[in-house]
């Protein structure tokens, strides 16, 4: 098993984030976890008793909720591992339904999907001879396999011989019986995140569950984790979860990001959530602030602003730091007080962050002014005063600084106060990321200032249908999915795939910038309380939150006469799936 190549500094900041993280899971919800984990694995004795002894068939692995196989938890093994084991063992999504290669339809005819054979409509006894020459071997290879290593070589080679599409549904099946020797992430991307982070690019040899299996090893070295304990080993794999998604918003090679996209995608939860998670709470490392239209200069870097009424009455003014340079000085504290500490006792350089909503609503120019160059990366102060600039009121601080000696405020006023020359200049500290957030439907992303532009990276946030899925019990969650799906390519003529929607029926062509985020679609929790969605809740969804704001975007390319026909198609696109059956 490979060492990890994560630095002294790194691994002590994970074990604090580890202990953040458990303390802030009580008793109660440990409680509840262990009532589910011990639910669960009785759910699986079930399906592994079928499998191991040969009486596993077709209607076990696939099916439709009519006609679920009766005694099975959910009903059926696709939708077992898929649904009913995602809070515990977390989201193992195929993509799609096709991914599982052989799928009952739900359209009551009885019939198969085949994906491999290209045949949607495959009869009963194509199906069960598809399922038993192809799939039910690789199931139960992977369930009888004892040794962990060889388990993992069998997810793989199956992955990397292309025999089955849903690859994290296998891990998932490899997990069950394996819980201390893998992580419960399934997506590629993650995991190979993580193996980066740990052991460096070391892995090119290496399957994705092999990785998994290896990450899993060393993290419960590195924080101790007990193997026996469920308890702790759902946690664990929630704690990388949350490690990897609330790294990912910062990128120590380019401090700046402004993450875009349509409202409701979560922008501005993301980042406050994974700052809480990285900063262990700690309010003083982040700021959080909001522009508008009169937002300026003065406010942002430094300014004369009024500060009350003299004794004769008039208004007293007086030069103040904006918000971002005394952030910008608390940052760079900070890192003096690190650099100055022993090599033996440092951590990790303290970091924090600046984070800005609605970004795009100020003119950026005016507000940054001469300090735009010091956000590259490259022109971040470290300590040394090179990347350092005079601002336009350098000159007054300087002057009240030399005609007040013995007044220490009107130091505190400088970003860096050179003793010698008398100089003053600003700069902004390489310990700090700035986080930009706007919705580009409120604002062309061409506002921006071309020399402002390219010195932020660009991310967008669109809808994350399984943000919706997570967080709705229904039983036809599934096509609520859809009708969401359906109404947002409606509205921007484009699928989540940003592909132009194929279909011979008209869209309103907006664009993606128009569509609604997930956390418009979650309202659905706050208009249905029965078990299944309706087409009236989502009517009542609709026009209580969705149709206000699309009838704004509509003003700017209908005429009134066309905006009711344009909206009544917007809300009978939206019903259409759930005028369906579930599957």
């Amino acid at each position: 098993m490979e060492s990890i190549k994560l630095s002294t500094e790194r691994q002590d900041l994970i074990k604090e984030l580890w202990k953040t993280f458990k303390n802030g899971v009580n008793e109660k919800e440990k409680e509840s976890l262990k009532k589910k984990i011990e639910e669960l694995i009785g759910n699986w004795e079930e399906y592994r008793h079928k499998i191991e002894n040969d009486t596993f068939e077709l209607e076990d692995y696939t099916n439709t909720k009519d006609n679920a196989t009766k005694g099975l938890p959910g009903g059926y093994l696709c939708n077992f591992l898929e649904r009913t084991t995602r809070e515990i063992l977390g989201s193992s999504k195929p993509g799609f339904a096709k991914n599982f290669e052989v799928k009952r339809n739900n359209d009551n005819t009885g019939t198969y999907h085949i994906e491999k054979e290209n045949n949607p409509k495959a009869t009963y006894e194509e199906a069960k001879h598809f399922f038993a020459e192809k799939i039910k071997g690789l199931i139960k290879d992977i369930v009888t396999e004892t040794d962990v290593e060889k388990k993992a070589n069998i997810v793989d080679r199956i992955v990397n011989r292309g025999d089955y599409a849903a690859k994290q549904i296998l891990m998932k099946l490899a997990v069950l019986d394996n819980w201390s020797d893998f992580i419960f992430i399934y997506s590629e991307p993650w995991i190979e995140e993580l193996y980066e982070d740990f052991f460096g690019n070391s892995g090119k040899d290496k399957g994705i569950f092999e990785k998994n299996h290896h990450i899993c090893n060393a993290v419960k070295g590195l924080l101790n984790v007990i193997g026996e304990d469920k308890i702790e080993l759902v946690l664990l794999s929630r704690f990388l979860l949350r490690y990897i998604t609330s790294k990912n918003i910062i990128d120590e090679f380019n401090p700046n990001v402004i993450m875009y996209g349509p409202p409701g995608t979560g922008k501005t939860y993301s980042v406050r959530n994974s700052l809480g998670f990285i900063c262990h709470g700690d309010r003083s490392r982040y700021e959080y602030l909001q522009f508008h239209p009169s937002f300026t200069y003065e406010d942002f870097i430094e300014g004369i602003k009024p500060k009350g009424v003299s004794e004769n009455g008039n208004i007293r003014f007086e030069l103040v730091n904006g918000v971002f340079k005394k952030f910008c000085i608390k940052a760079k504290e900070a890192l003096i007080e690190w650099e100055a500490l022993p090599k033996n006792e440092k951590k990790e350089m303290p970091t924090y962050y600046f984070i800005v909503d609605e970004i795009n609503r100020a003119n950026l120019s005016t507000v940054f002014g001469e300090t735009l160059s010091l956000l590259e990366k490259d022109y971040r102060d470290d300590g040394r005063g090179k990347y350092l600039v005079k601002t336009q009121y350098s000159t007054l601080i300087e002057q009240l600084i030399e005609d007040n000696p013995h007044n220490s405020e009107y130091k505190k006023l400088a970003y860096n106060y050179d003793e010698k020359s008398g100089e003053v200049k600003f700069g902004i500290p390489k310990n700090i990321f700035f986080i930009g957030m706007m919705n580009d439907v409120d604002k062309s992303i061409d506002a921006f200032d071309l020399a402002l532009r390219r010195r932020f990276k660009w991310e967008r946030k669109d809808c994350d249908y399984e943000v919706i899925e997570d967080n709705g019990n229904y039983d036809n969650i599934n096509k609520y999915i859809e009708a969401c799906k359906l109404l947002n390519e409606y509205i921007s003529g484009r699928d989540d795939k940003n592909k132009p929607v194929k279909t011979e029926t008209e869209t309103l062509t907006l664009g993606k910038s128009y569509e609604f985020g997930h956390s418009f679609f979650m309202k659905i929790n706050h208009v249905a309380n029965r078990k299944e969605i309706t087409p009236d809740n989502v009517e009542k969804l609709f026009n209580l939150f969705l149709r206000p704001t699309l009838k704004e975007y509509l003003r700017a390319f209908h005429t009134e006469r066309e905006l009711d026909d344009k909206l009544e198609e917007a809300l009978n696109r939206f019903k259409k799936p759930l005028g369906k059956n579930e599957n």
